[in-house]
């Protein structure tokens, strides 16, 4: 009973006495939704009308839904990503059985004696007339190491948050891709409007030219302004040429981001993209976001699960400074001499007992990592704080981009009605002989302007509103859409 008491105390006092090599450690404060909703543009208020799964799906398009489909599904990026998500995975089932080794093993050395005979036992026929003797032995050896200050736990805790970074990374890489699809699919809807556009102004400002030539015929106007005319018709060629260019290189950039695949389906996509009322669509511009918005993006989430990551390590590493206890055994057989050394393993071999680690001379080393582990804790920390500041500055950023898109669609939308009326008016004024063909022409073209800007806003309101959601990490749905659910 007293060897068992001593036994005790004296563990007792050896933990204590590790204890106190273990560095004190300091963790730095993180961004909570409370600071968020202090800003402007926040709110603490939960907004049950925010989408952040498939958000794409709520715009109603077909060919984008198909579309953002087929990259997914085939984008090399995505592909790693998801990759990196079954090899942190599979670390988390290695790092719960750490604890325990068992193997195989098998070897042959050479026993040698600097004397020509001796007394020792087992070996003393063996080597009365020489010197060296032959051994070989195989087996199967295990060693467990029982986890009393949670270090292998913690360690499992450590791939698990990896691997739930690796999720979150993922995640963040398709809503890159997906935002990128959509304004490139945005954007060549807008090149097939425009080059619509830009060749009924061709066939006005041929027109013109005629007009003005037939009056230089009878005197009524100078060479001068043919050639005003002459090269507005070879700018607007040039920005037709460049329309094309623009929708082959779009074309390219959407066939690389699903690797080369599928590019019959995305061809049939973009050709049926003519026919696709996306940008005519209602899109909901919040006036308040809420903080959950930014604490579930997946980049703060990633960054959250590092930082637990590295915290359930540092845990792991403290536990180096205390004894570690195992207990280890081996069974196998020793063959003797060269003859039979590899052929026949008569003599069975087995061991049984604890071990105790003492890290008593390798506590500068312990140390250093322990140290290490603190830093790297306090590193993520710094990096989650600023992905939130930069979150902040993004949000803030698109969408005040958003609003004043908005407003200047609103605006362009109201000019491009008034200069439609007035064309209407000037067709009218033509047909009862009021105005001449070439003044009905000039109004005409100066209302395909003024399409032409509209369609442009229209296709910046919607690349603003991309932009909104991939900062956000999802879509606020308008109030038809909610309805619509309910329904």
């Amino acid at each position: 009973m007293k060897a068992k008491k001593i036994i005790l105390i004296s563990w007792l006092l050896l933990i204590t006495g590790c204890s106190s090599y273990v560095p004190k450690t300091h963790e730095d404060l993180m961004r909570t939704k409370n600071d968020i909703k202090l800003e402007d543009n926040f709110t603490r208020d939960k907004q049950n009308n925010f989408q952040s799964e498939k958000w794409w799906l709520n715009y109603n398009d077909s060919n984008l839904n198909e579309l953002v489909k087929i990259i997914l599904k085939s984008n090399t990026d995505l592909k790693i990503a998801k990759l990196n998500i079954k090899a942190a995975t599979a670390t988390i089932d290695a790092a719960s059985h750490s604890a325990l080794k068992i193997g195989i093993y098998g070897g042959g050395e050479i026993l040698g004696t600097s004397e020509t005979y001796t007394e020792s036992g087992i070996l003393s026929d063996l080597l009365q007339e020489d010197k060296n003797t032959y051994t070989a032995s195989g087996g199967i050896r295990g060693n467990y190491n029982f986890d009393f200050y949670d270090k292998y736990e913690n360690l499992t805790k450590q791939q698990s948050y990896l691997a739930k970074s690796s999720k979150f990374y993922s995640k963040l890489t398709e809503l890159n891709i997906s935002a990128n699809v959509a304004k490139l699919y945005g954007y060549y809807i807008y090149l097939q409007e425009e080059k619509i556009n830009l060749d009924e102004k061709l066939s006005v400002l041929v027109s013109i030219e005629d007009k003005i030539r037939s009056n230089i015929e009878i005197g009524g106007g100078t060479k001068d302004d043919l050639l005003i005319i002459q090269n507005k018709i070879l700018n607007l060629k040039r920005y037709i040429n460049l329309n094309e260019f623009e929708k082959v290189s779009t074309s390219e950039t959407i066939y690389s981001l699903a690797s080369y695949k599928n590019k019959s389906k995305i061809e049939k996509i973009l050709k049926n993209a003519k026919y696709s009322d996306l940008m005519n669509q209602e899109f909901l511009i919040p006036g308040k976001i809420s903080s959950d918005v930014i604490i579930n993006r997946p980049d703060v989430q990633y960054y959250l699960m590092i930082i637990n990551s590295q915290k359930a390590k540092l845990k792991s590493l403290k536990a180096d400074f205390y004894p570690q206890v195992s207990i280890a055994g081996d069974i196998g057989y020793r063959g003797i001499g060269i003859d039979n050394s590899f052929r026949d393993f008569s003599s069975l071999v087995w061991s049984f007992g604890p071990k105790v680690y003492l890290p008593i001379f390798n506590l500068s080393g312990i140390k250093a990592n322990y140290k290490i582990a603190d830093i790297k804790v306090n590193k993520f920390i710094a990096n989650y704080n600023k992905t939130i500041n930069d979150s902040i500055q993004d949000i803030n950023t698109k969408l005040s981009g958003a609003k004043i898109s908005k407003i200047n669609f609103m605006n362009l939308d109201t000019i491009e009605k008034n200069e439609e009326q007035i064309y209407k008016n000037s067709n009218l004024k033509f047909e009862n002989g009021f105005i001449s063909e070439y003044q009905n022409l000039k109004d005409h073209y100066i209302y395909l302007n003024s399409s032409l800007n509209k369609t442009q806003q229209s296709y910046k309101l919607y690349s603003d509103q991309i932009d909104l959601i991939n900062s956000l990490g999802g879509v606020y749905k308008n109030e038809k859409q909610i309805i619509k659910e309910k329904i």
